[in-house]
């Protein structure tokens, strides 16, 4: 005794390539999002990085003044194997007792962070 299927019993090949299409669609949105979220990702750790980066130069160049009258200069930095080149400027702020002090950090010639921040002139 043999068993008769009806005609339109499964899916057709049609539905099944729509079906794969959708999924290849659904797929690559997902792939999109994926790299657009890593790639914010390595970005923000850039601008932290960098950031931690001035922190820590301007902290050492004020302290590491010892009562002396802050310069300007220049220098390089490495941390978390990332190098960076950085700027100081110390000018004269509006008011008479106070230095504005700028620190620029750079990588690859662009501007990576900038600090500013004020001393007293009779450290």
């Amino acid at each position: 005794m043999t068993r008769q299927l009806p005609s339109d019993a499964g899916f057709s090949l049609v539905e099944m390539l729509a079906a794969l299409a959708v999924l290849a669609v659904a797929g690559l949105a997902l792939m999109n999002a994926m790299t657009t979220g890593l790639r914010a990702a390595g970005l923000a750790q850039e601008t932290a990085l960098a950031g931690l980066a001035a922190d820590n130069i301007l902290a050492l160049q004020i302290a590491g003044e010892n009562g002396q009258t802050l310069r300007g200069r220049t220098g390089r930095y490495e941390l978390a194997g990332a190098a960076y080149d950085w700027r100081l400027t110390v000018e004269a702020a509006p008011g008479g007792s106070l230095d504005q002090v700028t620190l620029v950090l750079e990588r690859d010639d662009k501007e990576a962070a900038r600090r500013v921040t004020f001393v007293r002139r009779d450290r």
